[in-house]
């Protein structure tokens, strides 16, 4: 029996309900916003699955990858809020090429001719062939440059406790990918399912936002 579209669907309700509270509990508040941005993303991800277990249609498979191509940028945005540093507009723009070449190849282009389709537990998706080892890449850079982004505000930071809470989101950079990682290094036959693997995982990463934003509030950090 396929397990997946219960898996995804009751995944989307605890990301979208959490992050209406991150962001409804401090709404003016940029650490919150992207918060509840990548918590909201992520649930509209394990939404798409949902729907491509439960229609077969194409459009939702192209819908899942549309939205985890956003995330990577998002981590380093993520970052460069700890900063407390205002980045001009075309930086952020630059940031964010590599996710608007990624969503155009999967919605204009050839590569996404068939549905994905329900495994287990997991999401299948088509192979990508040379398009999907550059997008596995691009996460593996994203990510790396977040981690160390978040290594140096870390040693910039005025107090311990903002110090305390840099090391808990860089953490958080950690704690789904480092499992994800692991999973396909044993598993190497899941890697066409990379996306559904990581998404999974991210639940992890839910709960450490949770922690976060109680060590924030606790310690009165206002971004």
């Amino acid at each position: 029996m396929c397990f997946a579209p219960y898996i995804s669907l009751s995944t989307f309700v605890i990301e979208f309900l959490l992050s209406l509270f991150f962001l409804l509990k401090n709404p003016k508040d940029n650490l919150n916003r992207i918060i509840a941005l990548i918590s909201f993303l992520l649930g509209i991800y394990q939404l798409n699955e949902f729907l491509i277990c439960t229609t077969g249609l194409n459009i939702f498979t192209k819908l899942a990858l549309v939205t985890i191509a956003i995330l990577p940028g998002l981590a380093i945005t993520y970052a460069l809020i700890l900063l407390r540093k205002k980045i001009k507009w075309y930086w952020h723009a630059f940031m964010y090429i590599p996710a608007l070449f990624f969503i155009l190849m999967f919605i204009l282009s050839n590569y996404l001719k068939e549905s994905g389709f329900c495994k287990t537990i997991f999401i299948q998706y088509p192979g990508l062939g040379l398009l999907g080892k550059f997008f596995g890449l691009y996460y593996l850079m994203y990510i790396v440059g977040a981690i160390i982004l978040f290594y140096f505000i870390s040693s910039r930071a005025k107090s311990k406790f903002e110090r305390r809470l840099i090391h808990l989101c860089m953490l958080g950079m950690f704690i789904f990918t480092v499992p994800t990682v692991i999973f396909l290094l044993f598993l190497p036959a899941f890697e066409i399912q990379f996306a559904s693997v990581l998404c999974e995982f991210a639940l992890l990463l839910a709960i450490e936002f949770i922690i976060v934003l109680w060590y924030k509030n606790k310690n009165n950090l206002k971004y």
